[in-house]
C-alpha cells in the first residue's frame, strides 16, 4: 500500500516533476489501489495544477480545479455512500447580487465530479424565480438528462417538470431540495462557485449601480439616488448644538462636499428644530446660488424616526422644493434597522446585504461627522470657558493665546515673559496672576 510519506517526499522535488509524478502514482493507483487513495493523489495534483492555472492568470481554469478539489473533498467522506446517492446528478448553485446573478451546475457520476458550468445572467427578482426560469431552459433543449438534479430551494411545478423530463428521457428523472448531509453540502459548493463568480465579473461601479436601483425600487424614488445627503444632530444636554452634513455619491463618501453647521435658533435640546434650522438654511444657501451647497440631493437620509423625515419634508416644502426624504431607524444597539417615511411607512433593508451595509455607512458617518465636531466645540467653549472672567482679555486676546498656546494647560503653564510675547504687558499679568493667585503680591491690612 501506498504510505502517506510518499506524499511528503514528493513535496520536496520541483512543482513540474511533482506534477510528473502525481499523475504517474494516479495512473498506477488507477489498478493497484482503492478509490480513496486515488482520490488522495487526485486532490494534491489537481492543487499544483490549479496553482500553476492561478499563477500563468488563467482564472477560469483555476476556478474549474477549485470547484472539483471542493467537491471531491466532500465526496471522498464517505465514497461509498456518495457513489450510491450521486451516481449520475446534477448539483445546482444559485446566487442573486444586487447587480447580476449566476447559476453553477456541477455534474456527478458515480461520485466524481465530471462537469461544470457556470452562467451569469441579469440580475433576478430573488434566487427562486431566478432558478425556475433557468432550469427548465436548460434541461429542455439537452438530449441526456441525469437522473438526479438537487436545487437549492423549490421552484414552481417542480412534479410537473420531474415528469415532463421522465417522458423525454426515457428515464427517472427525480428534482430534489435536501436540507442536510452531503447532498447539502454539495449545494453548498455549487452555491458559493455562482456567488464567486458573480462577484469576479461584476464592477464595483455596476455593483454599486445595483445597489441604487434596489433602494429606488424600494422607496419608489422618482430617480436614481446617485447623489444622497445625510444629516445628524449632535449636543450635550441642549449645550454647543451642531448639526453634520454628509453626502455620498454612487454609494461612496464625497467628503469635499461635507457641512459643518453650528444651531443658532435652539437654547435648549430639540432636535426637530435644529433640524429644521439647518435643513432651511442648507436649501436657502442653493436658492441663493451657492456652489458649495448644488445640486439638491437626489434624497436626504435624516438620522431618525418618522418625524425627523417629517420636518424635513415640511422644509423643503415651505421653500418649494422636491426632495425625496427617509428617516434612518435605528435599532436597541444605535444600528440602523430600516429606513422610514413622512408617512410613517417603513421599508426593510436587511434583506439585502449589501443595501443594509450601505445604509448602515451612511448613517456611522454622518454619527461620527456630527459627534467629532460637537466634541471639538465642546472642548473650545470649555477652553473659552476657564478664561472667561480676566480684566482685558476679550474674545479676540482669548483666540490669540489659544492659537498661540494650543491649550488651557498650556496658557497656565506658561511664563510671564511667554505671556507678554502674546498680550500686552497689564492684559499679560492679569492671565497669569488669574492662574497663579498664590504669586499676587498681597495687600498691607493695619
Amino acid at each position: 500500500m501506498i504510505k502517506p510519506s510518499i506524499i511528503i517526499i514528493i513535496y520536496s522535488y520541483p512543482r513540474n516533476f511533482k506534477l510528473f509524478l502525481y499523475q504517474l502514482l494516479f495512473n498506477l493507483c488507477d489498478y493497484l489501489c482503492n478509490y480513496l487513495i486515488r482520490i488522495t493523489f487526485y486532490i494534491a495534483s489537481r492543487c499544483f495544477y490549479m496553482t500553476a492555472a492561478a499563477e500563468a492568470l488563467d482564472f477560469e481554469q483555476a476556478a474549474a480545479l477549485r470547484d472539483r478539489i471542493r467537491a471531491l473533498s466532500v465526496l471522498s467522506k464517505n465514497q461509498k455512500v456518495i457513489a450510491g446517492i450521486c451516481a449520475d446528478t446534477d448539483v445546482w448553485g444559485v446566487y442573486t447580487g444586487p447587480a447580476r446573478a449566476g447559476c453553477a451546475v456541477l455534474h456527478i457520476e458515480n461520485g466524481d465530479l465530471l462537469g461544470r458550468r457556470v452562467e451569469v445572467l441579469p440580475a433576478a427578482e430573488d434566487d427562486a424565480a431566478l432558478l425556475g426560469a433557468v432550469v427548465p431552459q436548460y434541461y429542455l433543449d439537452r438530449e441526456l438528462l441525469p437522473r438526479e438534479i438537487l436545487l437549492p430551494l423549490p421552484v414552481e411545478d417542480m412534479d410537473t417538470l420531474s415528469a415532463l423530463l421522465t417522458e423525454r428521457c426515457g428515464h427517472t428523472v427525480t428534482l430534489r431540495v435536501p436540507q442536510r448531509g452531503q447532498r447539502r453540502e454539495l449545494l453548498d459548493i455549487a452555491c458559493r462557485n455562482a456567488k464567486e463568480e458573480v462577484e469576479r465579473v461584476t464592477s464595483d461601479a455596476e455593483r454599486t449601480a445595483g445597489i441604487l436601483r434596489l433602494l429606488q425600487e424600494l422607496a419608489g424614488l422618482p430617480v436614481l439616488p446617485r447623489r444622497m445627503e445625510s444629516y445628524d444632530i449632535s449636543h450635550t444636554g441642549g449645550a454647543d448644538q451642531v448639526a453634520s452634513m454628509v453626502v455620498f455619491v454612487d454609494g461612496r463618501p464625497l467628503k469635499r462636499d461635507y457641512r459643518r453647521f453650528q444651531i443658532q435658533s435652539c437654547d435648549g435640546p430639540d432636535d426637530y428644530g435644529a433640524m429644521a434650522e439647518v435643513l432651511e438654511r442648507r436649501f436657502r444657501r442653493y436658492l441663493d446660488g451657492d456652489g458649495k451647497f448644488s445640486p439638491l440631493p437626489d434624497l436626504l437620509l435624516i438620522d431618525g424616526g418618522v418625524q425627523h423625515a417629517r420636518v424635513a419634508e415640511e422644509v423643503a416644502a415651505k421653500l418649494h422644493l422636491s426632495v425625496p426624504v427617509l428617516g434612518m431607524v435605528k435599532d436597541d444597539r444605535h444600528r440602523t434597522r430600516a429606513l422610514v417615511t413622512a408617512q410613517g411607512m417603513e421599508i426593510g433593508i436587511q434583506t439585502p446585504p449589501a443595501l443594509f451595509a450601505l445604509i448602515g455607512r451612511v448613517q456611522e458617518e454622518v454619527h461620527r461627522f456630527a459627534i467629532t465636531y460637537h466634541h471639538q466645540k465642546h472642548a473650545k467653549n470649555a477652553y473659552r470657558s476657564q478664561l472667561d472672567g480676566i480684566a482685558g482679555v476679550g474674545e479676540a486676546r482669548k483666540r490669540l493665546l489659544l492659537q498661540r498656546f494650543g491649550t488651557v494647560k498650556a496658557i497656565r503653564a506658561a511664563e510671564l515673559l511667554q505671556l507678554e510675547e502674546v498680550l500686552p504687558k497689564p492684559a499679560a499679568r492679569a492671565v497669569y496672576d488669574h492662574f497663579h493667585p498664590e504669586n499676587m503680591p498681597k495687600e498691607n491690612t493695619p
